[in-house]
């Protein structure tokens, strides 16, 4: 998305930036095999370049990286011009995409039909085909009599390089076709995540530089200038494309039975496509592969939709660049560029001053986002992240969006540096430094060792308003129908000070407040009233204490003393006296310990605990079902990636309902690493420690979920 506002001369300038900055990474991805960046993050920059275009079309030249495919070849090998131009597919990213892409198909056919004859009448029985999109490296092989005579890359579409010796090694290329023909056809090659793992284990042990995906893999193997290199990595193959044919042969009518001419005739042909004649059908599909693509050897980036009738794909023909016969619809990124427009204060329930920055929305993981976090203010001291910046953001899961890094080429000169605060934005009282493990403060950032700047009144408007809105949020107390809003409402009108005020609410209460209806209300009040028997772990989760998380509060209730019932009895439990006996159980570190004992000493709590009480407060630990609590009994898991069969409060909830255990980290003590897609650290240390690593798959054998 660029801004409605931006005038001609600014476009200029940012088009200038955008196009030095993607033909820079377009060397390295094509040509060096060497990306910096995802390429997620690439197609970001591309199509605000793609935009910006759009909008000022007088900015588009004919040396604009959008009206160029590829990137020139290296000259290390023998160069090769290709008998057809290679093109490169145009992307859509949402269904509106796909709405636009087939009206204009549509359209472009019934102005063809004046002008050409086309035995095509009813534009209601379009049939596409739809086929995987491998993330690989694009290869032209020609055959002359059924035998392989070369192999080439894409390169800049009119020449690539001359790889047939590595093409060679690759076991599901035919040296020799079933058919004796001439015939040239276009192909991906790729390399399976497994060989990929494989293959950087060997680059750690060697001092070299890591593959950063399958394709930076497949790519940097295929210009290998020793033959036998190549032969030992694995590459794969899937053929999908024709683009000359031997006279004495019939050309395929449709694309479906192009694809199955080319499996006749020898060729690795993915077998997954599908012949599509709705968009909703078109839609059913691409839904299904992106949740499936995680359990495949090889890497999808998206799906490509071509029109089936190969008559109707000539008619439609060609743009400078791509098909207009087809389209690549391309899965949700979990990265993204965009600009910061401002960095704002969020006070936190600790009282933490948190730096978010306000994006231009930009669309990430399926949706537009338009904030993101930036964590403290040490992180923007290693970000280098000024107001103004091009940005790298990601998202996994549900987690909100954060900054990856800074693109600085793309500054302009007129960024402006984020200050550090000296007062609390919400109530104005002074801020302290506390770097963690060590409570001491500074006016200085502290380097290596993570700190956060802190409101010092406890009083404060906005750290109280966020400790109720995490008690009463579904992993606390879980009141329906109580969000951020209405708490607001509430503490203004002065109704509640604290999270306990809420469980003196009345119908009559909250009725004069505007849009409370009676009905409204009486739902709230019993929705209050449901919550005053509360699981013990969910309970500890609401009080919102420092390094007391979902996990943390779970081990602790279910390792508790049976007969802790009522709030109160918990300041004895957790008391200094009592210390060494909780701190047995497995998972509670010394800051948690720590965080304990601080909280349940300060009279402000231990009022707010008697409130509880007073309010009618009942604890309990839920009972389990006894045919399935051993099934994980004394086993810890931890959750890394994106999940996409379960989601993850979902998990958590299946594996403690089985006895299992949650941690945050990974140690010699882990059991399992559940891993999704695009998993972190945690994956990495798991491999390390040599942790059983587990993924939807296996875990669903596990559980028992089909």
């Amino acid at each position: 998305m660029i801004p409605s506002f931006i005038t001609e001369e600014e476009a200029f300038l940012r088009v200038q930036t955008l196009t030095q900055e993607i033909n820079k990474h377009r060397r390295l991805y094509h040509t060096l095999d060497a990306p910096v960046i995802s390429d997620e993050a690439y197609d970001s920059l591309f199509d605000e370049l793609v935009l910006l275009e759009k909008k000022f079309p007088r900015l588009k030249t004919s040396e604009s990286p959008t009206q160029q495919i590829g990137s020139k070849p290296l000259n290390a090998f023998e160069k090769v011009r290709h008998s057809q131009r290679q093109w490169s597919f145009d992307d859509i990213f949402d269904r509106q995409g796909l709405i636009n892409w087939d009206k204009k198909v549509r359209n472009l056919l019934a102005r063809y039909e004046q002008n050409i004859t086309l035995s095509f009448v009813n534009h209601s029985t379009i049939e596409y085909v739809c086929e995987l999109k491998i993330d690989g490296l694009k290869a032209i092989l020609t055959y002359e009599q059924g035998k392989l005579i070369r192999g080439a890359t894409r390169g800049d579409g009119e020449v690539g390089e001359n790889v047939t010796e590595n093409i060679r090694t690759i076991r599901t290329i035919p040296s020799t076709l079933k058919k004796s023909l001439d015939i040239t056809v276009v192909g991906e090659i790729w390399l399976s995540k497994d060989e990929l793992e494989r293959i950087n284990t060997e680059r750690i042990k060697n001092g070299e530089s890591l593959f950063a995906n399958p394709r930076n893999a497949a790519a940097g193997s295929l210009r290998q200038l020793d033959s036998r290199v190549i032969a030992e990595r694995n590459l794969d193959s899937f053929v999908y494309d024709i683009d000359v044919l031997s006279e004495t042969y019939t050309f395929p009518t449709t694309q479906e039975a192009e694809l199955k001419l080319l499996r006749e005739i020898g060729f690795s042909v993915n077998l997954e496509f599908r012949v599509c004649k709705t968009l909703e059908e078109i839609e059913a599909y691409y839904k299904e592969w992106n949740t499936k693509r995680k359990n495949l050897p090889y890497a999808l980036d998206g799906i490509v939709i071509k029109v089936n009738e190969k008559r109707l794909q000539d008619a439609l023909g060609y743009t400078g660049k791509s098909p207009r016969f087809g389209i690549a619809y391309k899965f949700p990124a979990e990265q993204a560029t965009t600009v910061i427009e401002d960095v704002q204060i969020q006070i936190g329930r600790t009282g933490a001053l948190t730096p978010v920055a306000h994006l231009r929305p930009v669309r990430i993981a399926g949706s537009v986002v338009s904030r993101a976090t930036l964590h403290n203010f040490d992180e923007i001291q290693r970000l280098g992240v000024r107001i103004g910046d091009t940005v790298i953001i990601q998202k996994a899961g549900d987690i909100i969006p954060e900054i990856v890094s800074v693109i600085e080429n793309l500054r302009t000169g007129k960024e402006r540096e984020i200050s550090l605060p000296t007062h609390c934005p919400i109530c104005g009282n002074e801020v302290k430094r506390i770097t963690i493990g060590m409570n001491t403060s500074s006016d200085t950032l502290s380097g290596d060792l993570s700190s956060s700047i802190y409101c010092t009144n406890k009083n404060c408007f906005a750290i109280e308003k966020e400790k109720i809105v995490h008690a009463v949020s579904k992993k606390g107390l879980n009141i329906v129908g109580l969000g951020e809003k209405i708490v607001l409402v509430l503490i203004e009108q002065g109704l509640i000070k604290n999270v306990a005020d809420i469980f003196s609410l009345t119908v009559g209460d909250l009725t004069p407040i505007d849009r409370f209806g009676e009905k409204s209300a009486e739902k709230l009040v019993m929705a209050i009233k449901n919550a005053k028997k509360v699981p013990l772990n969910k309970f500890l989760f609401a009080l919102g204490i420092r390094y007391v998380g979902e996990e943390t509060a779970d081990l602790i209730a279910r390792n508790i003393i049976d007969h802790i019932h009522h709030p109160q009895e918990l300041m004895s439990f957790f008391s200094k006296q009592n210390e060494e006996q909780w701190k047995k159980i497995d998972g509670i570190g010394e800051k948690s310990a720590e965080s304990l004992v601080e909280w349940f000493a300060d009279p402000k709590n231990r009022d707010l605990l008697m409130m509880f009480h007073s309010a009618g407060i009942i604890l309990y630990v839920p009972e389990r079902r006894n045919d399935i609590r051993q099934m994980f009994a004394g086993r810890t898991f931890v959750l890394t990636g994106e999940l996409h069969s379960f989601t993850r409060d979902a998990l958590k909830a299946i594996i403690k309902e089985r006895g299992g255990t949650i941690s945050s980290s990974v140690s010699h003590k882990t059991d399992y690493v559940i891993v999704g897609e695009n998993p972190g650290s945690k994956y990495i240390n798991a491999k390390k420690l040599g942790v059983k690593i587990v993924d939807e798959t296996e875990l669903k054998q596990l559980l028992a979920i089909s």
